[in-house]
């Protein structure tokens, strides 16, 4: 077996200028001094009060740099992307990371690996079959994982110890309820004195989903249907009459906060009318376990919408759950917005490539950008967007606006915040 970590290696000072170089912007920095507004002539950019990387995404990047410095000469690997960003895994990817799973594996598989090799366990968390042949391979392992996750884990091994079934509500193939729906089945294998978990779970991945769920508690459709319809998104030989007898509610940490309490309500109220009040207490467990990060992004979100700008460009990994979801929370509001990765997406005022998240494609927006001016635009970005990325599309956007040149220049000097006070 190899070694196992969890903690820094105490190299954050040694390795805070590189990732200050790779994903910090002083121009981010200036707008945060001064209440996330810029005025630049007719147009102004507005943050919300919370956006951009977390904490739990911080300590991923911080072990993965660490990690490259107290291991310079040995082979690194990931078994997935770190976090949900493009930018962020290219960047492990150009210091010699590895992948072995997801968009970015290479040839190297879990066969190849031995006591040399290191591994870096993403922020989302790795499912306990994989963690478990890892530690079979004898590799060094780091752990990356989110403390928010772990405590999803947590509470999922509760459900399963009473005997309840655990519903999530989350995305089947997202890498994060991959890794908690197998904690219901297989303890960690890192844990001391870990008890053998057989429980049972399903994934409900909205409002539509529950409904379904809460029509055969309420037993307005036969199990044949309800299998049907979550075919592929339960446990194996998930038995309905069996394993919906008592439930715990969790969710994965990203998912839109108010549509969670939503599918708890309606699960809940699934329950009274099957079983009464009395009866629904003893088969229900609910759970607050969307991450705090993601609870003030939104809700941060939804102040700047209360004086909506005239348009919203949400940053984020087009794959990233919780950019996804701010977007959702505009679109509820009515606000012309768009999903974007970076500045490149902004090919001109005419055209601009974006995420359709309906079609689950992207597109081009034609014509996206308001003639009005004064213009104002909302920046919104998601949890594991760096800086950098968020101050490179403010730029883009200033110089498509027409902003003059000279307010341009003091956007891209090496001293952005000294120029702009």
């Amino acid at each position: 077996m190899g070694s196992f970590r969890r903690t820094s290696f105490g190299l954050k000072q040694v390795v805070r200028p590189r990732i200050e170089r790779a994903f910090a912007s002083l121009l981010v920095d200036h707008m945060r001094a001064h209440d996330c507004v810029l005025e630049l002539g007719e147009l102004t950019v507005r943050l919300p009060r919370s956006f951009g990387l977390c904490h739990g995404v911080e300590r991923a990047i911080q072990l993965a740099f660490e990690t490259r410095q107290r291991f310079p000469a040995a082979r690194l690997f990931l078994t997935d992307e770190i976090v949900h960003n493009p930018t962020v895994n290219q960047t492990l990817r150009d210091m010699g990371y590895l992948y072995l799973g997801g968009r970015y594996a290479g040839d190297v598989t879990l066969q190849d690996l031995g006591p040399d090799d290191v591994v870096l366990l993403p922020a989302f968390g790795v499912e306990t079959p994989l963690l478990e042949a890892l530690r079979g391979r004898g590799v060094q392992m780091v752990d990356a994982v989110c403390g928010e996750v772990m405590v999803v884990w947590k509470r999922v091994r509760e459900y399963a110890r009473a005997g309840c079934t655990t519903v999530i509500h989350g995305a089947p193939r997202h890498q994060e309820t991959r890794a908690t729906v197998s904690r219901a089945q297989q303890a960690d294998p890192f844990l001391p004195a870990a008890p053998d978990l057989h429980g049972a779970w399903l994934v409900v991945r909205d409002l539509d989903d529950a409904r379904v769920l809460a029509r055969y508690v309420r037993g307005e459709i036969a199990a044949p249907e309800l299998e049907a319809h979550f075919a592929g998104c339960t446990s194996p030989g998930f038995d309905p009459a069996r394993d919906l007898e008592r439930i715990g509610i969790a969710n994965q940490t990203t998912m839109l906060a108010r549509e969670t309490l939503a599918v708890q309500a309606l699960l809940h109220e699934a329950y009274v009318a099957r079983h009464g009040v009395e009866g629904a207490a003893a088969r229900v467990r609910l759970a607050d376990t969307v991450c705090s990060a993601t609870q003030d992004r939104q809700d941060a979100l939804a102040d700047l919408m209360a004086d909506p700008p005239d348009l919203l460009l949400v940053i984020g990994g087009y794959n990233s759950a919780n950019t996804g979801h701010l977007l959702a929370l505009a679109h509820a509001q009515h606000i012309a917005a768009f999903h974007v990765e970076g500045a490149e997406c902004l090919e001109s005022a005419a055209r601009l490539h974006h995420w359709d998240a309906s079609a689950g494609e992207s597109r081009i927006a034609a014509d996206w950008l308001p003639a009005r001016r004064p213009l104002e635009v909302g920046i919104a970005a998601g949890a594991s967007t760096p800086d950098a990325r968020i101050g490179e599309l403010v730029i883009r956007l200033a110089a498509l606006a027409g902003c003059p040149e000279q307010a341009l220049r003091a956007l891209t000097e090496p001293r952005t915040a000294a120029a702009l006070h």
